[in-house]
């Protein structure tokens, strides 16, 4: 949802209001697909006051029919409820689906728990009906015991709880 104040329910209100207002705008012009392009774009959202995601990007290709932003320059958090931010991340280009606050990073993406814990993987979605940032890609993790590599890791908002997945080896600090 676009930023558009301070609490849940006026930021919900404030994206309704601004994505009909886009669509009344847009609505003449059927036959085409209407594509939004803002600069410095900031969407939050949240499902029943607990789970949030912010995203912000220096650009954003809004479309209209599909409810699907493609975002460049991005920056996510994503956190559950009273408890702070419990993962962030940054990449080079992201989709934001808006219907169901879904998000695959790409490019470069590197993530980090609240607890320390840093991921480096080439993709990482986000599920938000399920509460998980994952990948199924390589990944490198960093925390305060060292450096691993796995295929893949699941990192669950709710529980704050990491894993790292499939063949997973211990690095050698040089």
């Amino acid at each position: 949802m676009l930023l558009a104040g301070r609490t849940s329910a006026r930021r919900s209100r404030a994206w309704r209001l601004a994505v009909a207002a886009l669509l009344v705008v847009f609505a003449a012009s059927a036959a085409d697909a209407a594509v939004l392009q803002v600069t410095g774009m900031t969407f939050v959202s949240s499902r029943d006051s607990v789970r949030e995601i912010v995203v912000r990007s220096e650009h954003a290709k809004f479309h209209t029919d599909t409810k699907v932003a493609e975002l460049d320059g991005v920056r996510a958090e994503v956190s559950e409820g009273a408890k702070g931010r419990s993962f962030s991340m940054t990449c080079e280009r992201a989709e934001l689906d808006l219907q169901n606050n879904d998000f695959l990073a790409q490019g470069d993406v590197e993530g980090e728990t609240e607890e320390g814990q840093r991921v480096f993987a080439p993709w990482v979605r986000y599920d938000h009906e399920k509460g998980i940032v994952y990948s199924d890609a390589p990944v490198r993790m960093t925390d305060r015991s060292g450096s691993f590599r796995g295929d893949g890791f699941r990192y669950h908002v709710k529980d704050r709880r990491f894993q790292l997945l499939g063949n997973v080896r211990v690095e050698q600090l040089q």
